[in-house]
């Protein structure tokens, strides 16, 4: 489909509850009935000519990382792990110190959209873990819609944090997504954030537009506008996403004339491979 490494920036893999591997007895329900599991994934990242991903388990299954994991460390030119981690202990936060030992580990996720949203961050800072991770250079993911204010915080008190901001910070599909995207602007001056273009047609009113969605080559356009296409990395959230894959990576690959052929390279992949300093993909 394209001569350029495409990388998918998040897709969740699951496995089902079973008495050997049960889920939270208060887990939320999943995005879908059936798990996706990685057979399945490849199958089609492959039909779409992408190159691989980055796995992150979902909250579903309980802060967990031994499936993504796995699947990472045995091929890491094909799959990244994006780790949950327990932000509220001061002996975890120092921890990471090791980080870079544990095979396929990518990136730390921080899902900041649910439950005591304040408590869990005042636990977060009180344990250490943001200075932690800034000192031994772990990159964070940061689910935090909306809250704008918070990611300006943490790229002020934390200058060598990098932080990805996930699904460009929104949530829903209350206004077009070119406006939606608009905030962010203001913290494309802080070079230790990016942000994921991920889980875009979840926010469009599919009633209204079809391919080659011409809302997100605008919404992209602006996050390139602001950010540099370095920092904007592709991404599906395959699991909820309400449209075929390949259709949203086609957007990505020939529907952004706007981009000219190093930056569409980044924004599909070169720029998320260089934030993670994952190599592997490109032959590395």
């Amino acid at each position: 489909m394209t001569e350029h490494v495409v990388l998918d920036a998040q897709i969740h893999v699951w496995k089902a509850s079973t008495p050997e591997r049960p889920w939270p007895p208060d887990a939320i329900e999943p995005q879908r009935a059936e798990p996706l599991e990685v057979p399945e994934v490849v199958g089609i990242l492959d039909a779409a000519g992408v190159r691989g991903a980055l796995l992150l388990g979902p909250t579903w299954e309980g802060s967990r990382n031994d499936y993504v994991l796995e699947v990472a460390s045995a091929d890491p030119a094909r799959f990244g792990a994006i780790c949950r981690w327990d932000t509220a202990d001061p002996e975890a936060s120092e921890r990471l110190a090791h980080w870079r030992e544990i095979p396929g580990m990518r990136a730390i996720r921080l899902s900041l959209n649910r439950g005591d949203v304040e408590e869990a961050l005042a636990a977060t800072r009180a344990s250490g873990f943001f200075a932690a991770a800034e000192r031994y250079g772990v990159p964070l993911c940061v689910y935090a819609p909306g809250r704008y204010e918070l990611y300006r915080d943490l790229a002020e008190t934390y200058p060598g944090l990098r932080i990805t901001v996930d699904h460009a910070a929104i949530e829903t599909a209350d206004r077009p997504l070119p406006e939606a995207v608009a905030p962010l602007a203001a913290l494309a001056k802080y070079p230790g954030m990016a942000v994921k273009a991920s889980a875009l047609p979840c926010f469009l009113d599919l009633a209204a537009e079809r391919r080659p969605f011409g809302s997100i080559t605008e919404a992209v356009y602006r996050l390139v506008d602001a950010f540099g296409a370095d920092r904007v990395f592709f991404g599906s959230d395959l699991s909820r996403l309400p449209v075929p894959y390949p259709d949203l990576v086609d957007t990505f690959v020939q529907h952004l004339p706007g981009l000219d052929p190093a930056e569409r390279a980044l924004v599909l992949g070169g720029g998320l491979g260089a934030w993670l300093a994952w190599r592997e993909p490109f032959g590395a």
